[in-house]
């Protein structure tokens, strides 16, 4: 998915100070930026949100977020979609100045199906030790493949060659993903494909196999689960 970025760098839009002791330089601290924003958006999210809604529709902010003084996290909706937009905006006393808007709809999910993919891409060619950076779930039901001293990269070793006819992971295809239901968590459904392209399928006849992705602290992605779990 491709973001879309709008440069509103010629607009600048006027709105009441909400505060009258800004510093000598006119410069506004982070809590005086984040209000001042606040006031606009809430106002002007028709105007400046990219995505034109039809007459009779509009959007309502869900959350707001100030990474920093410049720059906000906007989540709306309009009770039919979602969106997630990051503006870049500078205080021009009494002023605002929307630099840049980007559009951050289902990134997370596309981030989230990255690292899955990685994932599976190195299990595939028996990287273990690059698979390793990218698994965050439990270490118990790897011990069977190497022992509870073993490092991560020869548990999952083991756990590819005892698991797949060729001793190796498989290739596979990802669905598109849901976003789980606790927070920051994101679920895929995942094919296996043996050397003579037929699809995987466990004793029981299962093959279509779930895989769970977590974002973690510093937005790094992790996948919780094992391939064929």
């Amino acid at each position: 998915m491709l973001l879309v970025a709008f440069s509103l760098v010629s607009v600048v839009f006027s709105v009441k100070v909400l505060f009258s002791d800004l510093n000598p330089k006119r410069e506004a601290t982070q809590a005086q930026a984040s209000g001042i924003f606040t006031a606009f958006i809430y106002q002007y999210i028709n105007e400046v949100h990219p995505v034109k809604l039809p007459p009779g529709r509009s959007w309502v902010i869900q959350s707001i977020e100030f990474p920093n003084a410049h720059s906000a996290i906007v989540e709306t909706s309009d009770k039919q979609t979602r969106s997630r937009l990051e503006f870049i905006f500078a205080i021009e006393d009494p002023n605002i100045r929307i630099l840049k808007i980007t559009d951050l709809t289902n990134r997370d999910i596309e981030d989230a199906r990255l690292a899955l993919t990685r994932y599976y891409d190195f299990l595939r060619n028996a990287d273990y030790e690059n698979a390793a950076l990218y698994y965050g779930g439990p270490i118990a039901p790897l011990v069977r493949y190497g022992g509870d001293q073993a490092p991560l990269p020869k548990l999952l070793q083991g756990y590819c060659e005892s698991n797949t006819p060729g001793k190796r992971c498989l290739s596979f295809t990802i669905s598109e993903g849901t976003r789980g239901e606790a927070p920051d968590t994101y679920t895929f459904t995942v094919n296996y494909y043996q050397a003579d392209n037929t699809r995987f399928a466990l004793p029981d006849g299962i093959s279509d196999f779930t895989a769970h992705v977590e974002q973690r602290a510093g937005n790094i992605f992790v996948v919780d689960t094992l391939p064929f779990d």
